[in-house]
């Protein structure tokens, strides 16, 4: 019953983005930003965010992947970490005053970023699920599904020219396209560039090295300020060519401190870039804020 439907939602939202998809173009490349204003303090205590400020929130679930979003009172999650943190990012959640979301982006269909997502769609009211456009037969998934039709949430299946507002922060997904055909479920992760004011995020998920070559070939804009490195720093993804597109000036991994993706081939390349980079498994949890112009980061270590 649950693949059933989800089925229909993959058919009936396939053609509505074929029908009313827009290109995005892609601008001129930006210089990297501006210098990095670092701050260390204990993040799982919130501070009030005034509402003209974007908060970007990379929390700390060991391997795997949990990003809140804050707006203008509007929230946003991508992904809830393994199932084993999802009672972790319910306790962020709430720290942070939030007992509603009004959307939960489940990026792709593998354990280590759905996987905390029953708990969450469980603990949290939530409006709006934007689903991958690929079925994933786990328990992780299964049990996000069903969370997911028990919720009284819209479920949609977003693709590349989808567009949405956060606030006043916009959010462009850049991928999938819906006739793609990737071999790994990984590359059919929601790609998704969210800007505020003249400042940008970049959230890869978990796209490889094929996904960068087709969004290098696509109209995408792609220059931001902030990129959320893809699979965890594996070498199958953040190629040269991708970065110098990109031109980022803060990377961060979410990683584990046993974090069997992370490449040292990766390190490399976003150090001789030049890019300050942040790490969950070093830094712990990590919160960026943009005033529109200019960004701060805030380190839990």
């Amino acid at each position: 019953m649950i693949l059933r439907k989800y089925r229909l939602i993959l058919l009936s939202t396939i053609i509505i983005f074929i029908l009313s998809a827009c290109s995005a173009t892609r601008g001129e490349l930006e210089p990297p930003a501006m210098d990095v204003d670092v701050k260390v303090r204990d993040v799982q205590e919130a501070e009030p965010e005034p509402h003209d400020l974007l908060s970007v929130h990379f929390i700390d679930v060991g391997e795997g992947d949990a990003i809140l979003v804050m707006q203008g009172g509007y929230t946003m999650l991508i992904d809830g970490g393994p199932p084993e943190m999802g009672a972790v990012v319910v306790a962020y959640l709430r720290n942070q005053g939030i007992s509603n979301l009004d959307y939960v982006v489940a990026t792709h269909p593998f354990a280590d970023h759905v996987g905390g997502l029953s708990n969450v769609l469980r603990s949290i009211d939530v409006q709006n699920i934007l689903l991958p456009m690929v079925y994933h037969d786990t328990p992780a998934y299964n049990a996000f599904l069903v969370a997911a039709e028990s919720s009284n949430a819209d479920v949609n299946v977003p693709f590349a020219g989808h567009t949405f507002t956060l606030g006043n922060a916009t959010i462009n997904v850049l991928s999938p396209s819906p006739t793609d055909t990737w071999e790994n479920r990984a590359n059919y992760s929601i790609v998704m560039r969210i800007e505020f004011g003249s400042t940008s995020f970049l959230m890869m998920g978990d796209a490889m090295r094929e996904v960068e070559a087709s969004l290098l070939d696509s109209t995408a804009r792609l220059s931001s300020d902030v990129l959320k490195v893809a699979r965890h720093g594996a070498s199958s993804a953040t190629t040269s060519a991708f970065l110098d597109a990109v031109s980022p000036s803060i990377a961060v991994i979410s990683a584990g401190n046993q974090n069997s993706f992370l490449s040292n081939e990766v390190l490399r390349r976003l150090s001789d870039a030049g890019i300050h980079t942040f790490r969950t498994d070093e830094n712990g949890s990590i919160i960026i804020t943009s005033d529109g112009a200019t960004l701060g980061v805030t380190v839990e270590r």
